[in-house]
C-alpha cells in the first residue's frame, strides 16, 4: 500500500465523524425531527435540499467554517449560526431567531444521537487482533471521548488527538504530530483513515503518515467538509476493505 507493508505498520488513526460515527438517523433527519417536536414542519429532505444554500453562506464566512471545534465557545457560536442559516434557508426566519437553534445544537450535543456505523466496531476488533494499535484524530469537541465510551470503542484506542482539547484541527500538522507523539511511533509506522481529502488524506501525508480516504454517502456540513475531489490515494467504500488494504485478511460479516 504505497510504501506501507504489514511488516512496517504500527498504528492505525482513525477519523471519527462520517468514518465511525454518524448522527442518527442522519443530520438532516435529526434537524427534522427537532423541528417538527417544536412545532416547525421540516423535513429531512428539506433540511437536504437546503445545505448547498447553507455552504454557501459557511464559505462566506472569515472562518470559512474553520476553527469551530478547538474551543467550546466557538463551537457553540459556529453551530448556532449553521442551524439559524438551516431555518431560514428553509423559510423559517422568526423560528431562526428563536430558541430552536438551541435546541438543535442541545440535540447534537447528545451522546445518544450518535451510532457507530455497523462496519466499524468488526473494523476495529479485526485489526486490533491482529496485533495494530489503534488511535484517533478528529476534528470534535472535548466532549469526544466521552462519546467514544458511549458507542463503546474507546477500548481500542490509545492514541487520541482531538482538536478540542490540543487547540488545533486537521489538517494543522499540528494534530497530527501530537498523535504520534501520543503514540510513540514514526510517521511511515502509521496510517490515518478517514473521509475528508483535504483533513484526513492531505492533512495525515503532510507529516508523512499514509492516508487512506473513506468514501461514505455522508452529508457535507455534518463533517464540515467540501465535496471531495478526485485524487490518486487508496479509497475504501467500507471499513470492511481496510483490513486487506493493509496487508490482513479481510474481516467478515
Amino acid at each position: 500500500m504505497h510504501g506501507i507493508s504489514e511488516r512496517d505498520l504500527r498504528i492505525v488513526f482513525f477519523d471519527v465523524g462520517g468514518t465511525l460515527a454518524y448522527p442518527h438517523p442522519s443530520f438532516h433527519a435529526l434537524i427534522a425531527d427537532v423541528c417538527v417536536r417544536n412545532g416547525v414542519s421540516i423535513t429531512a429532505e428539506d433540511a437536504a435540499n437546503a445545505e448547498p444554500a447553507v455552504w454557501e453562506r459557511i464559505s462566506r464566512r472569515e472562518d470559512a467554517g474553520r476553527g469551530y471545534s478547538v474551543s467550546r465557545d466557538r463551537s457553540r457560536e459556529f453551530w448556532l449560526w449553521v442551524y439559524r442559516a438551516f431555518l431560514e434557508e428553509v423559510g423559517h426566519p422568526r423560528e431562526a431567531r428563536g430558541d430552536l437553534p438551541e435546541r438543535l445544537l442541545e440535540t447534537f450535543l447528545r451522546l445518544e444521537s450518535y451510532r457507530l456505523f455497523s462496519d466499524a466496531l468488526p473494523t476495529l476488533e479485526r485489526l486490533h487482533t491482529s496485533g495494530l494499535r489503534l488511535g484517533v484524530i478528529s476534528n470534535w469537541e472535548e466532549w469526544l471521548e466521552r462519546l467514544l465510551v458511549s458507542l463503546g470503542v474507546a477500548q481500542h484506542f490509545d492514541a487520541i488527538a482531538v482538536s478540542g482539547v490540543c487547540g488545533f484541527e486537521k489538517p494543522d500538522q499540528a494534530i497530527f504530530l501530537q498523535a504520534l507523539e501520543v503514540a510513540g511511533v514514526a510517521p511511515e509506522q502509521a496510517v490515518h483513515v478517514g473521509d475528508s481529502l483535504r483533513d484526513d488524506v492531505e492533512g495525515a501525508e503532510a507529516v508523512g503518515i499514509r492516508g487512506v480516504l473513506l468514501e461514505r454517502n455522508t452529508p457535507s456540513v455534518a463533517r464540515i467538509e467540501s465535496p471531495l475531489a478526485p485524487g490518486a490515494h487508496p479509497r475504501i467504500s467500507t471499513l470492511r476493505e481496510l483490513p486487506g488494504l493493509l496487508g490482513f485478511e479481510q474481516s467478515r460479516g
